[in-house]
């Protein structure tokens, strides 16, 4: 993203603010030593109220764009645009943690207030909307790009990696309730191709279910394999050896690891939600999230039918090719230009 930004941006002069726990870090590509600023990160709401627009005003910025909450105007002297990933919190508090609802619960105000709000998807537009934390005609959809890391050709073997099944269905993201890995689980009771094995990879939170236990209850915990989180070298390693790529999500403001795997010709199956079936279009079989038959009907249909998942793989490598940092860049100096301009 940063480095779409710094390609794109010609016209203008671009910093970043980083967090100062990542001095030891890489500076991002193309942005210059003098431009990328160290502040107070501890948290990402109190950072945007009080770190960023200080040091923003300092520097003379004309806009910044901030991840999800914009301080009030009171607080900066700059034009102030939101990228409001989702307010799924909102519509399914379910999902969420009482400790994360009240984290988000400024968003709405905090939103309300800025001069220009960004998102990933038309879905989340209309849910922002409908849901009053901005008018449409301040909210633009720009998509995030998939990380040029997962092309196909940048794909190498990655040390330290457990052994995997010899054809699997992959799974990537966090083990919460909203995810719904619980279903894909189930699922492989009712997969007759008993050669595939299911791969969950991510990493447990405070709404995660108990897999392990919900696979012995199905019947298939010698099929499933749990991997924890893993690194993006070895996580590129194992999308690139998958068969298949399930992702059953309940609830989505865009859905990057489908497009992942599409990236690295892997078939996607996914949940008939709208962002993922905005974000994947006719590259992706899809299915009713909570429906185990179903999910694993399509698995045994689409792993038994090479044709089909070769034609699925060229479609997904054309579809994620189209999410590019470029695309991202010149959507999102759009909005920066609008807000400034206001």
């Amino acid at each position: 993203m940063v480095r779409g930004l710094a390609n794109a941006a010609r016209g203008d002069e671009v910093h970043v603010f980083l967090d100062e726990r990542t001095r030891s870090s890489p500076l991002p590509c193309g942005i210059a030593p003098e431009r990328c600023h160290y502040v107070w990160g501890g948290n990402g709401l109190l950072s945007n109220m009080l770190a960023v627009p200080r040091a923003a005003d300092r520097l003379g910025l004309d806009v910044v764009l901030y991840q999800n909450f914009v301080p009030p105007r009171a607080l900066a002297h700059h034009a102030r645009v939101a990228y409001v990933y989702d307010v799924i919190f909102e519509s399914h508090p379910e999902f969420f943690t009482v400790r994360e609802r009240l984290y988000f619960s400024p968003l709405r105000g905090l939103t309300a207030g800025a001069d220009r709000v960004c998102t990933e998807t038309e879905s989340e537009r209309t849910r922002i909307v409908r849901l009053g934390y901005a008018a449409a005609d301040r909210v633009d959809v720009v998509p995030p790009p998939v990380d040029e890391l997962f092309a196909l050709e940048r794909v190498a073997v990655a040390a330290g990696i457990p052994a995997l099944p010899a054809r699997f269905v992959l799974f990537v993201g966090r083990l919460n309730t909203r995810k719904n890995v619980q279903t894909l689980v189930r699922a492989m009771q009712y997969v007759r191709n008993r050669e595939l094995a299911l791969v969950i990879v991510g990493s447990r939170d405070a709404t995660s279910p108990d897999i392990s236990a919900i696979a012995r209850d199905a019947g298939v915990a010698d099929r499933v394999h749990l991997m924890g989180g893993v690194s993006d070298r070895a996580l590129r390693a194992i999308y690139a050896r998958a068969t298949l790529f399930c992702f059953p999500s309940l609830d989505e403001g865009f859905g990057m690891p489908p497009l992942e795997a599409m990236a690295l010709g892997i078939p996607v199956i996914a949940s008939r939600i709208p962002a993922v079936v905005e974000s994947c279009g006719d590259a992706a079989t899809y299915v009713e999230p909570r429906d185990e038959r179903a999910f694993a009907a399509a698995i045994d249909s689409l792993a038994c039918d090479q044709p089909r998942r070769d034609a699925q793989r060229a479609a997904g490598f054309k579809r994620a090719g189209t999410f590019t940092s470029e695309r991202f860049a010149i959507g999102i100096l759009g909005s920066l230009h609008a807000a400034a301009n206001r």
